[in-house]
Formats: C-alpha cells, structure tokens, sequence
C-alpha cells in the first residue's frame, strides 16, 4: 500500500515546517504550497510549491499538480493566513477595501475552495484511508480583537465553514477548526508552537472518527475544551500579548 499523502498550504517557518517534518518522519508523502518557500521546508517535503492563497480559483490547481506527483491527499491543513492591522490602532473599520477583500480571500474564500477540493478527493479514496481537513484557526471565534478585524472576519466564517462540514460529513470525513490555547484558556497570540500543533494535527489526522470540530488544544496536553462565552470579550491586542508574556514567565 502506498504511503498516504498530506498536503499543507501555508507551509511557513514555524507551524507549517513542523507539521511537515513530523508527517515526512511518520512515513507520509508530503505536498507543501507557500507565497515563497523556504529552503528548510523544500528539503521536507517531497513537492513544494509556490502558491498565492489570495486567488482561490488557483486553488485547486494546486491540488490537481500534488495528485499528479504524489497521489489525492488524504489529509489537506490550511494553514496560510493574512493580516491587516489598524492604521490607527484600535479602529475596525480604518482598513482599505482591498486590504480587507484580500485577507477575506486568504482566510475564508481560499479555505472554502481547498475544503471542497479537498472533499472531492476524499470520495475517491479507499473507504479505509484517512480523509481530514484542518484549518489553523485561533481565539477570535471567541474574542474580538478591534485591531485585526479582517483576520477575525476570515477566522469566524472558516470556523463556521468547519463546524457545517464537520456536521454535514462528520461520519465520513473529518473537518477541524484547530486552535492553540495557554492551559487557562487564553490565546497564544504570536508565540505558537510548531511542535505542539505538528503533534496534535497528527494525531487528528490518524484518528478513525470525528472529534469535536472547535480542536482547542494545549502544548504537551492535547485536546482541551474550554467554553466559549455568548457575548465575547473584547480585548486590545496590546493586553493580549502582556498575558501571553505573564504566562510565559510562571512555572510550568
């Protein structure tokens, strides 16, 4: 039987490498697709592309060349993203037009486009064969962050997007709205961990049935739940990245 097949889009310096690595040392075929990759994930993976995720109708392209070269992908993870920040700090609604249609293009637009590519795939492997779709996703489905409302745009409609196909296909194909979190519950901000997500995306990706859609997890723990409040806080970044930096400072 031959190897199974993961393929990354968004195979960046931290996450995107790690979770590449740790596919190529378990054995799998591994298709990674960034803006410009970078030497370290071109000796990782076994096809590297370069790949503009703010057009999504280049997105199954893409797909078609990773089927050609190493098979359908068995496990497809999302994990490009694209960031405007306030202008002027605080401001939701100080972003250009085209800065705003291009981070809804990378973050949700381009997810719906590799998530029904990538379902497509999955009918036609064998019934036995691993079919998973991870988006790399973070707190704003839960937070709201004025300075980044683009990101937290796209993020809340992918988070929609996984949580709809992880209910409408869930007993055949498995969808994730993957998300790391410090142990209170609180986001990791910039400071995310490679290793963690390269883990926990490989155990999601060999586990035979749906888990929950919302995959919060924590560094060397895994899978954690926390709830969600109906009405969601609203915290500037700046106090963000203080706690993050709080936390990084207690005993572990």
């Amino acid at each position: 039987m031959s190897a199974p097949v993961v393929f990354i889009l968004g195979a960046g310096p931290n996450v995107g490498t790690s979770i590449a690595s740790k596919f190529a040392a378990e054995g799998w075929k591994v298709a990674a697709a960034s803006r410009s990759p970078k030497d370290e994930i071109k000796k990782i993976a076994h096809h590297v592309m370069a790949a503009d995720f703010s057009d999504p109708e280049k997105i199954s392209t893409l797909f078609a060349e990773v089927e050609a070269k190493l098979g359908t992908p068995n496990v497809v993870i999302y994990n490009a993203y694209s960031v405007a920040f306030s202008p002027d700090g605080s401001s939701p609604f100080s972003f250009s037009i085209a800065e705003y249609a291009r981070d809804i293009a990378v973050n949700t637009t381009s997810v719906y486009a590799a998530a029904s590519t990538a379902l497509a795939g999955f009918r036609k492997l064998p019934e036995a064969a691993p079919k998973v779709f991870i988006y790399t996703g973070n707190m704003q489905n839960s937070l709201i962050v004025p300075e980044v409302v683009s990101l937290g745009a796209g993020k809340n409609a992918s988070a929609y997007l996984m949580e709809t196909a992880a209910t409408a296909y869930g007993a055949q194909y498995q969808f994730y709205y993957a998300d790391e979190r410090l142990p209170d519950g609180r986001p990791v901000m910039s400071a995310l961990s490679g290793e963690a997500h390269a883990e926990y995306y490989f155990e999601l990706a060999t586990k035979k049935t749906q888990g929950p859609w919302d995959a919060t997890f924590v560094k060397g723990v895994g899978y954690k739940r926390f709830d969600a409040e109906r009405d969601r806080e609203v915290t500037p970044a700046g106090m963000l990245m203080e706690n993050v930096k709080k936390a990084s400072r207690l005993p572990s």
